[in-house]
């Protein structure tokens, strides 16, 4: 477990932050790594504590003590830290300290030094006796503090000294806060409209930036891209380029130039101007499809050597792109790249990691070099366009994206990366869409919307767990739902099951069916007793009982306007 240590002004207070462990379960961290051998336990663990502060500008805390010696961890929120030294022995006798430690960064400068934990790291406060230390939460958000002491509790080994007699503490508290009032409006949610409610996240940004969105139309994801943008390609009830368009609103991101092919006039119909999330969205169009490279290229005139944001359109990442951003912004890159571990890295640029620098990265490797991939969200400088003006067209007729990672390497600027853990990228296999309607059932419907229940629950019919029920759609007769599921708009479900990990387009009508784990795009017609599992199922299409009903369980890729006989 990797421990990084902040040196503090004040002798005997000492600041760790120790690495996060996430994947789709949660997170881990080793409060002791090494065990209680570990040097910052060497006076012995007698009891372990908590601290919970729930109400914002409220101090906990408030105390030193003569021989106990503490270890904090802010688990959640985030919270201003102040410290002083009461010891008069100690070389720093009268000195103080205040920090901001949580588990997001405010977004604004308050003239204090902040330690998160959005960077994989857990915050780890080691205190000596005879500092005092007491905290401020400074949002909304609990926070939660775990503590350890290195001797039993007892009464007399506190001094609850007054915070408003410890010198400078309530003046660096009073600063911090002012600050926070005076951008109130900043560190609120950030509201914008969505298609049926308002859409609110605590993301803020310290500096504005655009993102490009490369969209073009392509037959990657065939029978189903045929008449219509892969990135139209409906997800969890909405097209698939909408969730990358609001996880960038939801940071903040107010201008975005998407990339477009020519005469691709639906795209443009139906995402629109950007004004149903109040943001602008301007339309630039690529003329040669020879990779991401030459999609920069396109945007150049649109970024004007500005820092920008490069997102896939067919990516869904389930990331606070403002902390990315902000982090960009703070540590002075160059370049910032999102990485993932994958199990199959050869179908993806693949970086080469060594002492938690990238030293290269190579496209779709034989023989990978690490098992992370480098996900569809950059972040460069006017370097990337240097980068485009020197590389050369690859074996598979493209300007690689990886190549103009390489030019940041070898051009010795400062390139960095932040892991993620939840990521999905369409591949051009239907499969890779149902593994997308999976991921945002998952990750991203249930979590913007309260309204979920639009249409008409009849008679017998039960819903369980999260379902999206859109406007006319009816669930009649002896029908269960048991999501996560998203229905469309104008649909009838009569007599069917509608199991998790599905979604039905709109105007679409199932009718004694058995379905799951599949993705129904519009205007389709389901007669069947057949059970239809892990299956895509195109615009326009029908699937109606045949003669021969065997075997059950079928799996079906199914293009538009295709009839199957069952």
């Amino acid at each position: 477990m990797e421990i990084k240590h902040i040196k503090t002004p004040i002798a005997g207070l000492n600041l760790y932050l120790n690495k996060v462990v996430s994947d789709e379960r949660g997170s881990y961290c080793d409060m002791a790594p090494g065990g209680t051998d570990n040097e910052l336990y060497a006076d012995g663990i007698k009891h372990i504590h908590a601290s919970i502060a729930t109400k914002k500008f409220v101090p906990r805390g408030g105390h030193y003590h003569f021989k106990l010696k503490e270890n904090f961890f802010t688990l959640s929120g985030t919270a201003l830290w102040y410290f002083y030294d009461f010891n008069k022995d100690s070389p720093t006798f009268g000195q103080g300290f205040a920090i901001i430690l949580g588990h997001d960064k405010l977004g604004i400068d308050v003239g204090v030094p902040e330690c998160a934990i959005y960077k994989n790291f857990a915050a780890q406060v080691s205190i000596s006796p005879g500092i005092y230390h007491v905290f401020w939460p400074l949002t909304d958000a609990e926070t939660v503090v775990a503590g350890t002491g290195s001797h039993d509790f007892e009464v007399e080994d506190y001094d609850r000294t007054k915070v408003e007699d410890v010198p400078g503490a309530i003046e660096a508290f009073e600063e911090v806060k002012s600050k926070i009032i005076e951008n109130e409006e900043k560190l609120n949610v950030v509201i914008t409209q969505d298609e049926n409610k308002l859409v609110q996240t605590e993301s803020k940004l310290v500096k504005k930036i655009k993102a490009i969105i490369p969209a073009a139309k392509n037959n990657q994801q065939r029978p189903f891209s045929h008449t219509i943008n892969k990135h139209l390609i409906p997800l969890g009830g909405r097209p698939m380029i909408f969730y990358s368009i609001e996880n960038l609103v939801n940071s903040g991101i107010d201008q975005i130039g998407i990339i477009i092919s020519e005469k691709d006039s639906l795209l443009k119909q139906v995402v629109g101007d950007g004004s149903r999330w109040g943001i602008e969205i301007e339309y630039i169009v690529q003329k040669e499809m020879t990779g991401l490279g030459s999609a920069i290229m396109t945007a150049r005139d649109y970024i004007n050597n500005e820092p920008f944001i490069l997102y896939l359109g067919d990516n869904i990442i389930n990331y606070n792109i403002a902390d990315l951003v902000n982090r960009y912004f703070e540590e002075k890159l160059n370049a910032l790249l999102l990485l993932a571990k994958v199990d199959c890295p050869q179908r993806f640029g693949v970086p080469e990691i060594r002492d938690g620098k990238i030293v290269s990265v190579e496209e779709r490797p034989m023989h990978p070099k690490s098992e992370f991939a480098v996900t569809g969200v950059y972040i460069y400088d006017e370097n990337a366009f240097k980068a485009m003006d020197s590389i050369e067209i690859s074996d598979r007729g493209q300007y690689e994206i990886s190549d103009i990672h390489n030019y940041y390497i070898n051009s010795n600027l400062k390139l960095d990366y932040q892991e993620i853990d939840k990521w999905w990228k369409d591949r051009g296999k239907p499969e890779d869409l149902l593994e997308g309607n999976k991921f945002v059932l998952q990750n991203c419907v249930f979590k913007k919307r309260q309204e979920f229940m639009e249409g008409e629950i009849v008679g017998n019919a039960k819903v369980e767990g999260n379902v999206k029920i859109g406007k006319g759609t009816r669930i009649i007769g002896k029908t269960l739902i048991r999501g996560p599921v998203s229905i469309g708009e104008g649909c009838l479900i009569k007599d069917s099951y509608v199991g998790p990990y599905t979604s039905i387009g709109n105007v679409s009508e199932l009718n004694g069916t058995e379905i799951e784990h599949s993705l129904v795009m519009d205007n389709v017609n389901i007669y069947t007793k057949e059970k239809i599992v892990n299956s895509v199922i195109g615009r326009n299409a029908s699937i109606v009982s045949g003669e021969d009903n065997l075997p059950r369980g079928k799996k079906v890729i199914i293009g538009e306007n295709s009839v199957v006989g069952w």
